[in-house]
């Protein structure tokens, strides 16, 4: 299971953090509307409406984050298609319903989006966490869709037989350092900082992932109230013991973040690795540290590719693509993740 994954569920049970009055006024320039839709009793859900027109493409971000994600990208796939993207339940812009967390729910959640917003046979594209919804979709549900895109998604969530030795030699290569006081003293230098390590995201990504204190400073990330981030902990833990999605029957494309060196790790991060440029200098005069680096790099790469090896066994029509960025790649690589969409969404209009 991916580290950076497990952060942000344990994340998860860390302390109430209360949502503070934004300091400014803020508007949102991504040309979307914003909708709720309900999707069941007591349950609604933040949808964002790029409109467009063309095959309809659903956009779903990563546990944690919420359909903001994609503001810099929704614009220029609404170019071309019908673009709507959707803010899960438990986040922030939607209900933090007592439950419902379990990966088939949250499938049935965007299922009834689809239903809401009318639209016919969508490719569901979707970033990280999303993929285990995405699994039910094209398992359950192929009659819906068109296609899938894991985006860094694609994962054996079950088979955690290399975290041993990768996270042995992970602790002896030093990581992108944390976010110090001086960087959460606004947005702005948040921003900066974010910028440094693979790149911060849209504005209103960052404003719906981060709090905001009355003086202007970060307090840290959002998050519902304690009973709502233990409920989706334990609904996401049950799911996962025992993992065994089921096929999916729909073409998909699974593209994943993997360095093509030991350079380019440290350059451009990886799922698990966030790039930190400053070290590269120190691995190049430091042997040691550099045979360290190139065996990361290795045990990176032989991750990966299990994981390749498992997606192209559980998708019948799957085909899978390497980038070199960090796990977030809508945002370090969003023109190559722009162009590999572009591909596969033609490639399913040539095969109908």
């Amino acid at each position: 299971m991916s580290l950076r994954f497990l952060c942000i569920l344990y994340g998860l049970l860390a302390a109430a953090i209360p949502a503070w009055p934004q300091k400014e006024q803020w508007k949102d320039l991504s040309p979307h509307a914003t909708k709720l839709v309900t999707t069941e009793d007591g349950v609604q859900l933040e949808v964002l409406d790029w409109r467009g027109s063309g095959p309809a493409l659903v956009l779903l971000a990563g546990l944690g984050a919420t359909a903001h994600y994609y503001d810099a990208i929704a614009p220029a796939l609404a170019a071309r298609y019908r673009v709507v993207g959707v803010t899960r339940r438990g986040h922030r812009g939607s209900s933090a319903a007592p439950g419902g967390y379990g990966f088939e729910r949250l499938a049935e959640d965007v299922l009834r989006i689809i239903d809401a917003m009318g639209l016919n046979n969508p490719v569901v594209i979707g970033h990280s966490f999303a993929g285990e919804e995405m699994h039910v979709l094209g398992g359950r549900h192929a009659a819906k869709l068109r296609g899938l895109v894991y985006v860094d998604a694609a994962f054996n969530r079950g088979d955690e037989a290399d975290n041993g030795a990768y996270n042995a030699v992970a602790r002896t290569v030093p990581a992108a350092p944390s976010p110090q006081p001086s960087d959460l003293a606004s947005l702005t230098a948040l921003r900066a900082f974010l910028e440094k390590y693979g790149g911060a995201g849209p504005e209103a990504y960052l404003r719906t992932r981060y709090r905001t204190n009355a003086d202007g400073s970060v307090g840290g990330l959002w998050a519902p109230d304690l009973s709502i981030r233990q409920a989706i902990a334990k609904e996401i833990r049950a799911a996962y013991n025992p993992y065994n999605p089921e096929r999916i029957r729909v073409p998909a494309l699974a593209i994943y973040a993997v360095p093509n060196s030991p350079d380019d790790l440290i350059r451009r991060g990886s799922s698990d690795r966030l790039p930190f440029s400053e070290l590269l200098p120190r691995a190049l005069d430091d042997p040691a540290l550099h045979d360290r680096v190139e065996k990361l790099f290795l045990l990176t790469r032989e991750r990966v590719r299990n994981h390749e090896k498992w997606f192209e066994a559980f998708a019948e029509r799957g085909r899978v693509v390497e980038l070199s960025g960090t796990h977030d790649l809508i945002i370090s690589n969003p023109r190559e993740v722009l162009e590999q969409i572009q591909t596969f969404v033609s490639s399913l209009r040539q095969r109908r």
